[in-house]
């Protein structure tokens, strides 16, 4: 019990930080990706003495905190003598300052299990409920007006095999078919909102949970959501807390699977990217629009064509507002791309000769930075248009 406590207590605290070594990056020249190596030790120690990082999961995309400038990463604690096990799960959200490059865990889940079962309800559930761990894929989203992330569907059905107990069966049945997660920063706590997308579709077979797509329209006051094929929509009203079913305009132009998405705020659209394949869907119309591929790759390539060259699962993408344009990642610096919503044209980025990993990206306006992770893994660049 007491260190179920010690858990509580920590994950209301909030103040756990270490500083980086990455902060030189900053001088470093424009349209050049540098890697950051951030102290992550620091933190983890604060949490308990056999805490470990359990950075096993690829799948949960990182969020802008638009506020205080950071980009909160999903990732995985594991400590037996505060009960976490999540396997391959994300359990923690940690937060990367980007303008000092410290890093800092915001919250833990209170629950026990993972990817490997053997899910449970920790004591501190009782007074403070909290998602299961999953993988979130892009199913999560900040509302900056709230200074809040929200969350729904996700992976997390390996919880619920040998060893779960049966309180957390329940609870791993609600969180899947009746709730979307708001985190607040304010209280730095989890709240359950009793309504889902599986309100319209319970089926598995037409909605899965897998590889879902959430973001905020600002414009609208809406979270905007689509499934993993772009072929079912619903709105999320902020004031109202409630889903609506939406129909589509027409069919989207590429499969959303392992996509990742970004925001173009000044046009208000939602912005796809898979490998070389882009599109936009227009929250307003209801309407996809299909994007110029961001490389010329043979459209018959193989299925082993397409493991052998990395540009072909590519996912970072994110919209640099003070230049107005899309910028993705490739396999190296290189291969960065920039397009241009205005001219509707391609430029390459000679972001530098350095192996980068196939992560998820934000732009930060504040500090004018690209930044980008996979699980713990860090980069940085500064786009300047030629």
């Amino acid at each position: 019990m007491i260190a179920h406590k010690r858990l509580a207590a920590f994950c209301s605290t909030l103040v756990f930080a270490a500083t980086a070594t990455g902060v030189a990056q900053e001088k470093s020249p424009p349209n050049t990706w540098a890697a950051v190596e951030l102290d992550w030790k620091q933190p983890l120690a604060k949490v308990a003495k056999d805490a470990q990082w359990q950075a096993g999961d690829g799948y949960s995309d990182n969020v802008l905190r638009e506020k205080t400038g950071e980009v909160l990463i999903r990732t995985g604690i594991t400590s037996k003598s505060l009960g976490l096990s999540p396997g391959f799960y994300t359990n923690t959200t940690v937060a990367w300052n980007v303008a000092t490059d410290k890093v800092r865990v915001v919250e833990i889940a209170n629950w026990g299990g993972g990817s490997y079962s053997g899910a449970k309800l920790l004591p501190s559930f009782a007074k403070h409920p909290t998602p299961t761990p999953r993988h979130t894929y892009d199913g999560i989203c900040y509302v900056p007006n709230e200074d809040a992330v929200y969350m729904m569907l996700g992976a997390n059905g390996r919880m619920v095999g040998r060893n779960a107990d049966e309180a957390a069966k329940r609870q791993h049945s609600i969180d899947n078919s009746e709730s979307t997660w708001k985190y607040e920063f304010r209280s730095g706590r989890w709240s359950r909102i009793g309504h889902n997308v599986r309100k319209f579709w319970p089926s598995v077979y037409r909605v899965s949970p897998y590889e879902a797509h959430l973001t905020h329209w600002p414009a609208g006051r809406k979270l905007l959501f689509l499934n993993d094929r772009g072929s079912h929509h619903a709105e999320f009203d902020l004031k109202s807390q409630a889903w609506a079913k939406v129909e589509l305009a027409n069919e989207c132009p590429m499969s959303l699977y392992n996509a990742r998405s970004t925001w173009d705020s000044r046009r208000s659209l939602w912005v796809f990217r898979l490998g070389p394949r882009l599109c936009t869907f227009d929250p307003q119309k209801r309407e996809f629009t299909e994007l110029p591929d961001c490389w010329d790759l043979p459209k018959a390539a193989s299925k082993e064509e397409k493991k052998k060259d990395r540009r072909w699962s590519s996912k970072g993408i994110c919209y640099i507002s003070k230049h107005d344009v899309y910028l993705v990642s490739g396999p190296s610096g290189n291969e960065t791309g920039v397009y241009s919503p205005t001219t509707k044209k391609w430029s390459t980025v000679a972001g530098g000769d350095i192996n980068l990993v196939n992560g998820y990206c934000q732009y930060d306006e504040k500090t004018d930075l690209v930044l980008m992770n996979y699980q713990l893994k860090c980069f940085k660049l500064r786009f300047a248009p030629r």
